[in-house]
């Protein structure tokens, strides 16, 4: 198993034969919302990806429609809440005195001040997910491949009966 593709800081076992994509994707959602997390996940996203461009990784239908359901559902939640987050990336009119533009410049800082705020978190994790859906694209892609080939061998093996 490739570290490469870890989606959580918990250690993770040895995949069964023929488990790749389950021990790859069993800590996607188990990801925190910080901004190690979402690093994780988008560091772990693209070595999944890798590795199923490099031919290590492939899903049947039934996974594929599975863990691209989980990774739309994120993907749209955080698209239905984009309009809320510009608006937290504004700063508030809270009052004139003092204490209440430090409120109002913190709130904003909160949600897009720097590297550790809300909203570049939210995107590096929607990146993440993008990277996962790519990544069980090319996966599926690989499996077909392999089911095909496994079929002309048989194809093969009956044709010389």
């Amino acid at each position: 198993m490739s570290s490469d593709a870890s989606f959580s800081d918990q250690p993770i076992a040895a995949p069964a034969s023929g488990d790749a994509g389950s021990s790859f994707l069993s800590g996607l959602l188990n990801t925190p919302a910080d901004p190690e997390g979402a690093k994780r996940l988008n560091e772990g996203a693209a070595g999944l990806k890798n590795l199923a461009m490099g031919g290590g990784f492939a899903i049947n239908q039934a996974g594929l429609d599975k863990y691209t359901k989980v990774c739309d559902e994120f993907i749209d939640g955080y698209r239905g809440i984009e309009y809320e987050l510009q608006i937290l990336a504004r700063q508030p009119q809270m009052g004139s005195s003092q204490y209440a533009e430090q409120v109002a410049t913190f709130n904003v800082k909160v949600a897009t001040g720097d590297h550790d705020s809300l909203v570049p978190n939210l995107e590096l994790l929607i990146k993440g997910f993008q990277q996962v859906k790519e990544a069980l694209t090319i996966a599926r892609k690989n499996y077909s491949e392999t089911e095909d080939a496994h079929s002309q061998t048989f194809a093969k093996l009956r044709g010389g009966e």
